[in-house]
């Protein structure tokens, strides 16, 4: 982990609308890391019939000025099941790393 610095907080005004995406998915969002070159987000599972992390990637690309890069949307492997997306805002240096912990078990499987 990288030690916390008083980079640039861009994406924090976008924490709210965020959050009610995340809240309609059944998730809890909470904010991490330096935010010194991102917007660190974790999503976790709040309600046993929360969504996919997929489903919220998808509305999020609809509803903000993202990127529409196909490579922007694919999740890299996390330790301990989670998953993560980095979507880049259509403006500025701006993007969002955004990691979602497993309902149960992984989000993906191993080959």
């Amino acid at each position: 982990m990288k030690d916390p610095n008083n980079g640039p907080f861009y994406a924090a005004g976008l924490y709210t609308k965020l959050c009610k995406v995340f809240r309609e998915h059944g998730y809890a969002l909470a904010v991490h890391g330096s935010v010194g070159t991102d917007f660190d987000l974790i999503a976790v599972p709040w309600v046993d019939e929360a969504g996919t992390p997929r489903a919220i990637i998808d509305q999020l690309m609809k509803q903000f000025a993202f990127d529409q890069k196909p490579h922007d949307r694919d999740f890299s492997p996390k330790p301990h099941g989670r998953c993560a997306y980095k979507l880049h805002m259509s403006f500025g240096d701006c993007s969002l790393d955004i990691s979602f912990t497993p309902r149960t078990g992984k989000w993906w499987k191993k080959k």
